[in-house]
């Protein structure tokens, strides 16, 4: 194992630099406003792309962004100021009248141009509410994420622990990904508060989960089922199966637990689909046929993660097989995802024959890397102490 972690650590230093003396300076100048709002993407010479209308999302995903760049050591000075502002003008502009986001907003204006509430935004902004208590402290934000979750329970969650509505009016399918983002900000929180409730929150909302979504006898996540919640069989995005590989790898962390056996139910799954590391197709059947054979780079940094968790927690007979995986994965990441004309810009989509067919610089992307680097590093000095090096 000595070898794989010299890679791997090698792997972290490269990509944390690139956080550190590419991303993070060239996002802070150019992707925020002086009003305090985010531009959704930026272009390829790393200048905000034309146009005023922005998803909600980014704005949340944004905040949080900065926040953890914060706790990782950006600006620690000036940073809190400009976070407050973010937030101010987020709940200002971006919160409709049942107290939950909407879908689009104009940066520019701060009119919301889609008001309508959305669970998968929503948690979002918990997300972002959550990460931002570190930096600015507990009680006012204590009452801002208290407002979002009292909303939440009035107008999304149904009776009992039966989940949420997506969208109001909700839909005729019940979807995977707003739950497991919920469950995403549920864990921050927690982690931010130790409060045993949030922790309850959290545990009943993977139940839902597990008996609605993931799929023990495919060893997949279903993406939707039906009103009756019944699966609807075939396809499942790889991506999404590794992000939850993480998260339940952190829900062993955060809890002091073993690690769900799902996590290496869906991550042996993921072996046999035979993906090269780094390549993770958007869509596949079941049985591993395409559905969507174009790459995004979101995926290829929650298969990062994944290979880290199961390295860390999974089956010994998994660990060094995962850790060589994630250096592959990492290398990929940096040498072709990273590897631009403009420092601090990615490439994010990809056909399925390898050709570079994204448009423009998604802001989007800055949590998921952000995050990837944060954790490649964590897991790197957390499997050095475990002594495999």
């Amino acid at each position: 194992m000595k070898k794989p972690l010299k890679k791997l650590a090698k792997s972290s230093r490269k990509l944390d630099g690139w956080r550190r003396e590419q991303a993070w300076p060239l996002w802070w100048k150019k992707g925020r406003l002086d009003n305090g709002a985010f531009f959704e993407a930026l272009d390829f010479d790393g200048k905000p792309v034309p146009g005023s209308v922005a998803r909600v999302r980014v704005q949340a995903r944004q905040i949080y962004s900065l926040a953890l760049a914060w706790k990782l050591g950006f600006r620690k000075k000036s940073l809190p100021r400009k976070l407050q502002h973010s937030i101010d003008r987020f709940l200002d502009t971006c919160l409709g009248p049942e107290g939950l986001p909407g879908m689009l907003v104009d940066i520019e204006s701060g009119e919301m141009t889609d008001p309508q509430p959305n669970l998968y935004v929503t948690a979002f902004g918990l997300l972002a509410l959550a990460q931002s208590r570190k930096v600015l402290g507990g009680q006012d934000v204590d009452a801002k994420i208290e407002r979002l979750l009292a909303a939440v329970d009035k107008h999304l969650a149904y009776p009992g622990d039966n989940g949420y509505r997506e969208k109001l009016p909700a839909n005729t399918v019940r979807l995977q990904n707003p739950h497991m983002h919920l469950y995403e900000s549920l864990l921050t929180l927690y982690k931010v508060t130790k409060d045993p409730q949030v922790q309850d929150r959290a545990e009943n909302l993977l139940g839902f989960v597990k008996d609605t979504f993931f799929d023990r006898q495919s060893g997949v996540v279903h993406e939707k089922v039906n009103p009756a919640l019944e699966m609807a069989a075939g396809d499942y995005e790889p991506g999404h199966s590794m992000e939850w590989v993480w998260l339940l790898g952190w829900r062993a962390r955060l809890f002091d637990m073993p690690l769900d056996p799902f996590a290496v139910q869906l991550y042996e799954k993921y072996r046999a689909s035979g993906i090269p590391e780094g390549e993770a197709p958007m869509c596949l059947t079941v049985d591993h046929k395409p559905v969507d054979p174009t790459r995004r780079l979101w995926s290829q940094t929650e298969s990062l993660k994944a290979h880290l968790t199961i390295a860390e927690l999974g089956p010994p007979d998994l660990a060094e097989e995962a850790l060589s995986r994630a250096v592959k994965c990492a290398n990929t990441i940096y040498g072709k995802w990273l590897n631009t004309d403009c420092p601090g810009t990615w490439y994010d989509h990809f056909d399925e024959n390898g050709a570079m067919i994204a448009k423009d610089v998604p802001a989007s992307m800055c949590y998921h890397l952000y995050l990837m680097v944060m954790e490649l590093k964590r897991s790197a000095k957390k499997l050095r102490k475990k002594g495999f090096a």
